[in-house]
């Protein structure tokens, strides 16, 4: 371990059993020393810690988050100190790769990125949040909820003292299990309330309230908690962007007569804030103003964006095409999504509904070719992973599509035998349409055949090429038809996995 630098890990723990391990197992190799706050666990969380060398000190729980971070920052020794959560996981890094970055990119603390699973563990959203910086008494964390300490660092630094580290970490925090085990809404609620008996003026506090309400779509009680948190804004806020959209959010959800205005009064106000253009777009399809919101969608392509990701917008401005018939051009912006991971297989989805259409399908020929191998191959391990056999399938088919496209004969043969091995170790999935399932069994047949004896001519069998497209995308119209039925993606409420995500709204409260 080496002595130039030491790191302290900092944690704060109730009833953690089922991840501390994992957590631990993580940074063990980065840090010199790990110091846990127990709040008031009844589990084996504090023997999982104590097993893993931690130094354990017990707090008790005055619903103040930073009064226990700053409780652990007490006990550490440490020159640095690393704080997570135990159902976090940091990216595989080493410790000499941690030292070497910090030497050549010094500051005061760094910024990690955040990735969150959602309820569907296919779909992420990403906040940015010091989680590493040196060990001053200055430094300390505030905020009862959604504690943060980059505002005490900044406060006693003249310049920016912090930057982006590039490595990831994964929280699993709200997934349903972790959310119902934890009761956060209720905890999360409770905290707040209390919080706004102290001080009922205070804006950041009225705003995390309607977060809250936000992630349980109540949307008539978080825009009722917006409206008061906007009455209490002095105009310098840097969290203003993230409670106009909040606010537009639940427009979306229970538009009135007044919604027209507040977005127009909203884009007025913040001309180059993307995500208000692209909830507008959403909005104008909602009322069936199809054109006006493509072009509302397409300037947004232009704009800077804090809360969504270019993928998102692309989906949305997919679905405005699709909606009016721009087949060709929805594909493309859902071509286009597919390497945002954020949106799980949203993107896919969508091109299967299109592809259940053979003359759409015909259309998007051109779109089909762009697909690489390392497309497929990614969406192949997110459908596996999801357990979602149709969709492995059509991934498989696209492979083949690609395989073709590119002339490459054994990849076609390859790719033509994973589909007849895949669909004769995948049991029979309970579809839509049942029937549907020996019909591409034995089409994979049909494609193996025709594969190799493509073989055999050395690709000089054009027939045989050509038989073996129109029955890839047979087979493709086949299970894009299953897949249409078996995951129905309505474009107008498709904002809500946009746009609603909890890290999404977190935000300093400068």
């Amino acid at each position: 371990m080496s002595t130039t630098i030491t790191i302290s890990l900092c944690l704060i723990t109730k009833n953690e059993e089922h991840c501390l391990t994992r957590c631990l197992e993580s940074v063990r190799h980065l840090v010199d020393e790990i110091i846990i706050v127990d709040t008031g666990s009844t589990d084996a969380t504090v023997d999982i810690a104590t097993g893993h060398g931690a130094l354990v000190f017990y707090f008790h729980w005055t619903d103040d988050f930073a009064a226990a971070r700053n409780y652990a920052i007490s006990k550490a020794q440490g020159q640095w100190i690393l704080v997570l959560d135990a159902d976090e996981v940091l990216a595989p890094l080493s410790r000499h790769e941690l030292i070497s970055y910090m030497a050549q990119s010094p500051a005061e603390g760094y910024y990690f990125r955040i990735i969150s699973y959602l309820a569907d563990s296919n779909k992420t959203v990403t906040d940015y949040v010091v989680r590493l910086f040196k060990n001053k008494p200055v430094y300390r964390f505030s905020g009862s909820i959604h504690e943060q300490v980059a505002g005490s660092i900044q406060s006693h630094n003249s310049d920016n003292k912090l930057i982006l580290a590039p490595y990831p970490i994964y929280h699993y925090g709200y997934l349903e299990q972790e959310l119902a085990k934890k009761h956060k809404f209720e905890r999360n609620t409770a905290i707040i309330q209390k919080a706004l008996q102290k001080n009922p003026l205070d804006p950041f506090l009225h705003y995390s309230l309607a977060v809250e309400y936000l992630q349980r779509k109540d949307f008539g009680q978080a825009g009722l908690l917006l409206e008061k948190t906007l009455t209490l804004l002095h105009g310098v806020e840097g969290y203003i962007p993230q409670v106009l959209t909040a606010l537009l959010v639940t427009k979306l959800a229970a538009p009135d007569e007044h919604s027209e205005t507040l977005f127009c009064r909203a884009l007025q106000a913040l001309p180059e804030q993307g995500d208000l253009d692209c909830l507008y777009g959403v909005w104008l399809m909602q009322h069936n103003q199809i054109p006006e919101a493509i072009e509302v969608l397409e300037a947004a392509l232009s704009k800077k964006f804090d809360l969504i990701a270019p993928g998102q917008l692309q989906c949305c401005l997919g679905d405005g095409y699709f909606q009016a018939g721009l087949i060709v051009e929805a594909a493309e912006c859902y071509l286009a999504a597919l390497s945002e991971t954020t949106l799980g297989l949203y993107p896919l989805t969508r091109l299967l509904t299109l592809w259940c259409n053979r003359d759409y399908i015909q259309l998007c020929k051109p779109v089909l070719s762009r697909f690489t191998p390392g497309t497929t191959r990614d969406l192949l391990q997110r459908a596996q992973h999801a357990g979602q056999s149709d969709l492995a399938i059509a991934v498989i088919l696209l492979t083949v599509f690609e395989s073709i496209n590119a002339n490459d004969l054994p990849r076609i043969v390859s790719a033509c035998s994973t589909y007849v091995q895949y669909l004769a170790t995948t049991s029979p999935p309970q579809w839509v349409y049942p029937e549907v399932f020996p019909l591409l069994k034995q089409g994979g047949e049909q494609l193996l055949l025709q594969s190799r004896l493509l073989e055999l001519s050395g690709g000089h069998a054009a027939n045989a090429q050509q038989a073996l497209l129109a029955d890839t995308l047979q087979n493709l119209l086949l299970i894009s038809t299953v897949a249409q039925h078996s995951y129905p993606t309505d474009p107008l409420t498709f904002w809500e996995g946009v746009f609603i995500g909890e890290t999404r709204f977190d935000c300093q409260p400068n």
